[in-house]
């Protein structure tokens, strides 16, 4: 058996804690090993049982969840964060992405669909990504943020550029809002050697997710993003049921 995940939970609202830790403590796939109500203790605790995965839900009377997740990346990098958020908004989660959170859900999850984001995030795995890209006006302000950071930031140094051509290509596609499986079938390429190139794009860089990724490319020159390439020119269409992303202009 794979080695149970060890998770710590911070929420201040004692209810809602005890659910949480009944609803860990089902599962032999994971150790829980402490869950505490103020984020000072969570700091604590971290640095002490170095869990893998923070389940962070509210912390303080007027705090967003995502504050709290952001101090505890800062004091832990190591440790991956979910938000669980008790009011759920766009907001909210534009700024969980900034704060480089792995899963951001509401309180209304069920246990099988957390399990699934605990695991996920667990091994490295940015779920937050999939969010973004079910609400293209997110997207959207996610990529006016690159233009900024592009324009505002002086570029470096461009002499020493540790992407291969295909990564670059495929940092390109992310930059545009596809997923794995979109760049596969724009490339020709299976959607699992996407990711184990998005994976070495990730180490290269030394960022945590694809977001970083692309800014920190922006920053050296390594990439531009065009007019042709705007999440906002990327509409919905409905498809049999399932929501098809299609690309005007190309």
């Amino acid at each position: 058996m794979d080695q149970a995940i060890r998770i710590l939970i911070v929420e201040r609202e004692p209810l809602f804690r005890r659910g949480l830790v009944s609803c860990i403590r089902e599962s032999e796939a994971f150790e829980l090993v402490e869950a505490v109500g103020m984020l000072e203790d969570a700091i604590r605790l971290s640095e002490v049982h170095t869990p893998e995965v923070i389940l962070v839900g509210t912390i303080a009377q007027g705090v967003s969840p995502v504050d709290g997740a952001a101090n505890l990346r800062k004091r832990h990098s190591t440790a991956t964060t979910i938000v669980i958020s008790p009011l759920e908004s766009d907001d909210e989660l534009f700024a969980a992405i900034r704060a480089g959170v792995s899963a951001y859900c509401g309180r209304d999850i069920d246990e099988p669909e957390l399990y699934s984001l605990i695991r996920r995030s667990a091994t490295g795995e940015y779920v937050i990504n999939e969010q973004l890209l079910s609400k293209p006006y997110v997207a959207a302000r996610v990529l006016d943020q690159f233009r900024a950071t592009a324009q505002h930031e002086p570029r470096l140094d461009e002499s020493f550029m540790p992407l291969t051509e295909r990564e670059l290509e495929i940092l390109r596609n992310v930059s545009s809002g596809l997923t794995n499986s979109e760049i596969g079938y724009a490339l020709g390429i299976s959607s699992q050697t996407v990711k184990n190139h998005v994976t070495s794009i990730l180490r290269k860089l030394a960022v945590n997710d694809r977001t970083q990724a692309v800014v920190t490319a922006l920053r050296h020159g390594w990439l531009s993003i065009d007019d042709d390439d705007r999440v906002d020119a990327v509409t919905y269409h409905e498809s049999a049921g399932t929501g098809v992303r299609r690309q005007q202009g190309h």
